[in-house]
């Protein structure tokens, strides 16, 4: 049974991509890693560095909207936009039984044991961003995690190929016409299409474990601790599979989320061990001079900013796009 696992970013996320590789691998040594590199090979970067993972650039896919959709999404949407095409890469070029997705900025801490038993036989395994809700007036709100979807495309695992061509088919179609990010449009990248999952799909489970996929969107419901292995568990009864970083910023090491104001170190101690880790892996893969590794198909974010003066309405709606759109994916 070859188990193949994958995760995609640019260059200059690529500190982050190992240490989500380097935890996956570890706690699950039968497996492939796979970087799918929404760039070129950069001539700074010696990538022996991912020794023990395979990086795949996206020219490889020979993918014919790749210069369409180039053109017309921005780096965070083009990322997300390859996503179906490298699960239908994977499954046609490493004879692969189950493949599993995880963002780039998500940190492995043991074996997922309810997905790949679930795997077995079932073909889509998708993760809700919460369990109960939440609306206390502080950032995020259930109601603000709603614009970006049902649930969270930092993770999702598929398996038999002839089963779920269909929905990568489908998913890919999407993508390439709508995976931008337009909230009044009611767009929001590759992951808003995932809620038809449900309808559109029977062999699915939606994977209500505690321990995948928490992130400052259910920090509400799901507290660590350690047990006497010193094994990080959620809510004192349920192993903690992976944490999802989103919205943390390894140049802002004090805050939990960089747009989220609704915890802090000192009102949640019980995070402080497992940030503290992620930020030293973080550091031990030279995130601070990958992070300044220019982009390819996006030069453009190499070059200075200009800073503008704004005025208040363009600081409110600047302030409601990076809340909705990083909400997700603030790792890119």
């Amino acid at each position: 049974m070859m188990l193949v696992a994958f995760t995609i970013c640019s260059n200059n996320y690529l500190a982050h991509a190992k240490a989500a590789g380097d935890s996956f691998l570890q706690h699950h040594p039968e497996a492939k890693f796979i970087i799918g590199l929404v760039d070129k090979f950069h001539p700074d970067l010696d990538y022996n560095f991912f020794a023990g993972m395979e990086v795949i650039p996206v020219d490889i896919l020979n993918m014919p909207e790749f210069d369409e959709i180039h053109a017309k999404y921005n780096i965070i949407e083009l990322n997300t936009a390859v996503k179906p095409t490298y699960f239908h890469y994977i499954f046609n070029n490493y004879n692969a039984d189950k493949v599993i997705y995880i963002d780039p900025d998500i940190l492995v801490e043991s074996y997922f044991d309810e997905v790949l038993d679930a795997l077995d036989e079932k073909n889509i395994i998708i993760t809700p961003h919460l369990f109960t809700p939440i609306d206390d007036g502080k950032c995020p709100t259930d109601h603000q995690t709603l614009g970006g979807g049902i649930f969270n495309l930092g993770f999702i695992a598929l398996s038999n190929y002839p089963k779920v061509k269909d929905f990568l088919d489908w998913w890919h179609e999407r993508v390439i016409k709508y995976g931008y990010s337009n909230q009044a449009l009611g767009m929001f990248y590759d992951q808003l299409w995932i809620n038809y999952v449900p309808c559109l799909y029977d062999n699915y489970l939606i994977l209500k474990h505690p321990g995948y996929n928490i992130a400052h969107w259910n920090l509400h419901e799901r507290y660590l601790s350690t047990d006497i292995a010193d094994s990080y568990l959620v809510n004192k009864e349920f192993k903690l599979r992976f944490f999802h970083f989103s919205g943390y910023k390894f140049d802002k090491p004090e805050l939990i989320c960089s747009y989220g104001n609704r915890f802090t170190f000192d009102t949640r101690p019980d995070l402080k061990g497992i940030f503290d880790k992620y930020l030293s892996i973080l550091k031990k893969n030279n995130v601070d001079g990958i992070k300044k590794l220019s982009v390819f198909y996006y030069p453009e974010l190499s070059e200075p900013v200009i800073v503008k003066k704004l005025t208040l309405p363009e600081k409110i709606a600047l302030r409601a796009k990076i809340i909705t759109k990083a909400i997700v994916y603030g790792h890119l």
